[in-house]
This record gives C-alpha cells, sequence and structure tokens, in this order.
C-alpha cells in the first residue's frame, strides 16, 4: 500500500507510520515536492509522483487525506484505487442505505433521466468505499441543471444565501431574486452584493413557524453557519409561505435551498407557495443522510405531478469564495486540475 498526501514529505511520513501503528500495510509514501527528498529515518520508501506510475506500474492502493490529493492521485496514478483515509463513517453510510434499501429504490426510480441515476449510484457508492472517483461533479455552476430552468424573467427564492454570490448568479441571469440569510455577518457581505447586483436580501432564516432561534456563527467558513440552540448569536424565522403573501409576490419559478440541513422544516413553511405556483426546487440533499428520500417525499406529498433529477456540484470561486483563499486557483492549476474544488458532498436534489 502507498500513502500520498500534498503535505510536507516529513508531516506525511509521520502520517503514514502512525497508519502502520493502526494496522495498515504502508511501504510507500509519494511525495509531491523535491523529487529528492532529505533523508529520514524511516523504512518508508520514498517516491516522487513523476516516477510512482513508472516504478508501481499495477493497481495497488493509494491512500490520501483530501479530497485535492485524491484528484491528484487518480490523475497521475490513474490503475491504483484511491481511498481516503479521513472518511471514519464509511461504515455508518453502508448501515443506512442498507437499512433503507426500499427508500433509496423509489428516488432511483423516481429520477428521470440516465444521468441523474449514475450521479445516485455515484454518490452512495464514493461515500460508502471512500473512493473519490466515483462521484460525478457536473461541469455546470451550483444549481443550474439543464430543463430545470426557471422561465425568463422568473422570480427566484434563495434560501440561504450566505455571501450573495449565488443570488448574485441568477440576478444577473435576468431574474428577481429575493434572499433569505439569517447569519448577521454574511448578510453583511450579501447585502453589499445586492446593492451591486440589484438583488433583495432579507436578515432572517426561514423555518416552519415563525420563532428566534440561536445559531452559530462560522468563521473562515460561513457557508457552514447553521441553527444551534446553544449558539451566541439569535436570529428570526419567518416562513416562505408567510413572506410571499405579505409581499405580494405574483408567483415563485424557482427555489434554491442551502439550509445546513433545516430543508426539510424550511419546506414545511413553504407548502402553500410550492402547492400554488409550482416552482423548480433545489435543494440541498447531502446534509442527512436520509435527506434524499425525505426531501423527495416530502415533495410529492405537497404535489404528486412533481419529478425529480439529482445533481452533484464542485466548489468554484463563483459559488463558495470564501473557500477560495488569495492564489488557491493557481495552485490548483500547478497540479493540473481544473479551478474547482470537488468533494464527497454538494448533491443537489432537483424537482420540476
Amino acid at each position: 500500500m502507498a500513502f500520498f498526501s500534498l503535505a510536507p514529505v516529513e508531516a506525511a511520513v509521520q502520517f503514514a507510520e502512525n497508519l502502520r501503528g493502526q494496522g495498515a500495510n504502508v511501504t510507500t509514501v509519494i511525495t509531491l515536492g523535491n523529487p529528492t527528498p532529505p533523508p529520514l529515518k524511516t523504512d518508508i520508501n520514498i517516491v516522487h509522483i513523476s516516477q510512482a506510475a513508472k516504478l508501481y506500474p499495477r493497481p495497488e492502493y493509494i491512500f490520501v487525506t483530501e479530497d485535492v490529493g485524491a484528484r491528484v492521485a487518480i490523475k497521475n496514478l490513474p490503475d491504483c484505487k484511491t481511498l481516503s483515509v479521513n472518511r471514519p463513517y464509511t461504515e455508518h453510510i453502508y448501515q443506512i442505505f442498507m437499512s433503507h434499501l426500499t427508500e433509496l429504490k423509489d428516488v432511483y426510480k423516481s429520477l428521470i433521466d440516465e444521468e441523474s441515476k449514475k450521479v445516485f449510484c455515484g454518490y452512495w457508492l464514493g461515500n460508502i468505499s471512500s473512493q473519490f472517483v466515483e462521484l460525478r461533479h457536473s461541469n455546470a455552476p451550483h444549481y443550474i441543471l439543464e430543463g430545470f430552468i426557471p422561465k425568463d424573467g422568473g422570480i427566484v427564492i434563495d434560501c440561504g444565501a450566505c455571501d450573495g454570490h449565488t443570488s448574485a448568479r441568477f440576478a444577473n441571469l435576468g431574474y428577481k431574486v429575493y434572499g433569505f440569510e439569517m447569519d448577521s455577518e454574511n448578510f453583511k457581505l450579501a447585502k453589499k452584493l445586492a446593492e451591486e447586483k440589484n438583488f433583495v436580501v432579507e436578515n432572517f432564516g426561514l423555518g416552519s413557524y415563525r420563532h428566534k432561534m440561536k445559531y452559530t456563527h462560522q468563521p473562515g467558513n460561513i457557508g457552514a453557519s447553521s441553527l444551534n440552540p446553544n449558539g451566541a448569536e439569535t436570529t428570526e424565522i419567518i416562513t416562505l409561505d408567510e413572506y410571499v403573501l405579505e409581499n405580494r409576490l405574483p408567483s415563485v419559478d424557482f427555489i434554491k435551498m442551502d439550509v445546513e440541513g433545516s430543508e426539510l422544516d424550511v419546506l414545511r413553511g413553504a407548502t402553500l407557495t410550492i402547492a400554488k405556483f409550482k416552482p423548480i426546487l433545489a435543494l440541498s440533499a447531502y446534509h442527512k443522510l436520509d435527506d434524499l428520500w425525505v426531501l423527495m417525499n416530502f415533495v410529492k406529498s405537497i404535489r404528486s405531478d412533481y419529478e425529480f433529477a439529482l445533481s452533484q456540484y464542485a466548489w468554484t470561486r463563483d459559488d463558495e469564495g470564501f473557500m477560495f483563499r488569495e492564489g488557491y486557483e493557481d495552485f490548483l492549476n500547478s497540479l493540473g486540475l481544473p479551478p474547482d474544488e470537488g468533494h464527497y458532498h454538494e448533491c443537489v436534489l432537483f424537482a420540476r
């Protein structure tokens, strides 16, 4: 077995030694840095990635610690099986998968096209096996899927606007956008962008009833801000149905939802809007392992005439600008990778 990491070779060797201590038969560390690394007190072979494919032409297991590392390993060592060692919940995911086969089969049968079914299989296989290569990431921007595009000039609801990047994307496409962001720090960023791009953003969250709720702000990963009864901040929660009625919106044509696991609660507060207007839905369906069938079944309970598709996305600067620190795209380019960040999450369930 080999271990590959983007970390400095000394740290990579230490991690490989730790893996050995856990019973893994790691014989080789593949490095991306100096082709002639400094001598280290270890009996583990140290090989530069440029030479690895020549020295180890037969398929073998390559362990990685980061998703970017997996992409580099797959690119340079395509005949090897690349496994993530930082995904400790694969056995739990497998157990959930096996205990809910009936629900998952129903989801699979409800998907309207072959690409969605391939995304479905890749999502579960990749998560269960820790094999990044099984995932099928879309080349389109987040929440954009052919056949699930709102009508020209339509009204778009952005539930979980974060810093406003998704709202701005739809505003640039000519839609009237209403964004909702409960986090006061994120709202400041979204408000500034809203003034530039001419969309509406509100500083409250959406849910199943009107109330106040605590939340936690996540500096450095503002997209992970989430409701938390022990959080330090407080936000107001209203329903989308209330907002649509109070603001006399003539229609709702598209609802994007990424609210860190609260998608079902937001849907409960949007049942009248969905029943009346039948908007296209783009629902993040990866925060909870039962999201795919729970969210799909709830939408079906509102209107049985919805049909569904599935897509998985990689982050880009336009999607998650706060994750792309200065020089990060240049770093990806130096590795021969496109300027995006694919990973095991970001599965979006579409309905129309």
